[in-house]
């Protein structure tokens, strides 16, 4: 009998710790599968990120390679991804705690920092396609415009918050449209 109760415990101990292992195993797996994508590209400095990609966007389109147009696009979309694996953690705690008044006080301004910093690397690469579709225009390359005006599109901010809010969005909307001879349509701004 004693046995039997021996077996049965050392089972119900390696039953509860079946499920911790799983998950060990799933975390290393992730871990394993993120390096192995990330690899070649190695970590990013966003602040570097940033200094580069003002330097280049500010100079005129004549000036801007194609070649740093799209590396500062891959360094901008890799430094986003990276921040966003920080935000994202903060994102989830604050609406977990969102009730919380005093959680969300001392949360806030880590989770916007990261925020902002996301999103205007985000923008870095968003203006970097508008320029590489800018050149494939001024080519003549029509459909190799269209297309990377669109992820211009796509991927930036719905609603520029600030200024005439015209931005990114809807400028690259304004040259789609142009290539497909469709400028008549209204093209919206703000809701205010």
């Amino acid at each position: 009998m004693r046995n039997h109760v021996s077996y049965c415990l050392i089972i119900g101990i390696l039953l509860s710790l079946a499920p911790a292992v799983a998950q060990s195993e799933d975390i290393d797996d992730g871990r394993r599968e993120l390096i192995s994508r990330w690899d070649p590209e190695g970590l990013p400095q966003p602040s570097v990120v940033e200094r580069q990609a003002q330097e280049l966007l500010s100079r005129p389109l004549d000036q801007q390679s194609e070649a740093e147009l799209t590396e500062l696009a891959k360094q901008a979309n890799a430094a986003a991804n990276f921040v966003g694996f920080i935000f994202e953690e903060y994102q989830d705690y604050y609406r977990a705690n969102s009730r919380y008044d005093f959680v969300k006080k001392k949360i806030v301004p880590s989770h916007n920092t990261y925020l902002e910093l996301g999103n205007r690397l985000k923008g870095y690469r968003n203006q970097a396609y508008f320029s590489l579709a800018a050149k494939a225009k001024e080519k003549g390359d029509q459909l190799r415009a269209f297309f990377l005006f669109r992820d211009a599109f796509r991927l930036s901010s719905f609603t520029e918050p600030e200024g005439d809010h015209k931005g990114t969005r809807y400028w690259a909307e304004i040259e789609m449209k142009k290539l497909l001879g469709i400028e008549g349509i209204d093209s919206y701004i703000y809701w205010k």
